[in-house]
Order: C-alpha cells, then structure tokens, then sequence
C-alpha cells in the first residue's frame, strides 16, 4: 500500500514486512511472512511482532475511519494473550472495532497461523483526538 492515497505507512510496519489484507473496521487484516529476522532465539516468532501487527492494524484502521472528521489516532493501551507459538508460514491478525467511541475505540484481535490456528488473542484501546496541523 505504498503511495496509499489514505496516507502513509509507517517506516516501522515496512520493516517488519506488513501486508495489509484489509483496513476495514469491522474486518481489518495484516499479515506477515515468517523470516529469521522476526524469530526470538528459540525459532518462535517474536511476541513483539504479533503485538507490533495487532497495534498496526488497530491504530490505522482507526485513523482512517476518523481522518475524515479531522481526528488521528494513536495506540493508548494493548493487551495480548499468548496461546500458541508461529514457527512456520505466517501469522494473519484478523480485528474488528468493538467499541467506536468519540474519544476511543476498543478492538478485539486475534492471530492465526497459516493452518488458521488460534496463536494469541487481544484488546487493543486506541485513543481519537483532534488532528493537530503541523508547522
């Protein structure tokens, strides 16, 4: 989604190799190919990365449903269960907007494995507030 007519991605997501499936709120969907580089030292793939996926997917499928009305988005809090472990293939984070509030938004996320495997669950609050012009 580079040159997305929405706005930019981030500099981080293009680092851990995010592809974006669909930034829908009530279907928003990321995804990322395991590599070495995402592996901690036993071979799993990094909690960071899942929990870096879940906060990508929520945080931009939040902006771009507020941008319109002037607003930005940014994570406020993030909790995730770990249940099993990506070794292999990819790891898809499937989310949908819970709670669309004026000031937050509440979303549950799962992560599944290439076999469509429940790997980890989470909430994510993100925080909706007035875009600031910048100088």
């Amino acid at each position: 989604m580079a040159g997305d007519p929405r706005g930019p991605l981030s500099h981080f997501d293009a680092l851990l190799g995010t592809e974006w499936l669909d930034d829908d709120p009530d279907h928003a969907r990321v995804r990322v190919e395991m590599r070495d580089e995402l592996r901690q030292p036993v071979g799993l793939l990094h909690g960071g990365v899942m929990s870096s996926l879940v906060e990508s997917v929520c945080s931009r499928a939040t902006a771009l449903a507020v941008m319109g009305d002037g607003m930005m988005a940014m994570g406020q809090s993030i909790s995730v269960s770990f249940i099993r472990p990506v070794t292999e293939g990819h790891a898809e984070v499937h989310a949908r907007a819970r709670h669309r509030g004026r000031t937050t938004w509440v979303w549950d996320a799962e992560v599944r494995d290439a076999n469509e495997k429940l790997c980890a669950l989470a909430q994510m609050t993100v925080a909706v507030r007035p875009r600031r012009e910048q100088a």
